[in-house]
């Protein structure tokens, strides 16, 4: 059985740099905990005026 996480980080009025941080934390911390990313989707949410990153994880559960 798989099982599935997602996790957002938001985009808007955040420079590139501390989007990327926030990206790395949430993988790093994801992957200690047995959760592999299956997809990274992008989220314009309000007319565009707020941005978002769904990060989607998998594992298998027993």
């Amino acid at each position: 059985m798989i099982e599935h996480k997602v996790t957002e980080i938001r985009a808007t009025g955040v420079v590139p740099g501390v989007v990327a941080e926030e990206m790395e934390r949430a993988l790093s911390s994801a992957s200690q905990d047995g959760w592999v990313l299956q997809s990274i989707q992008p989220v314009i949410y309000n007319s565009a005026t707020t941005g978002y990153f769904l990060l989607i994880f998998q594992r298998e559960i027993a």
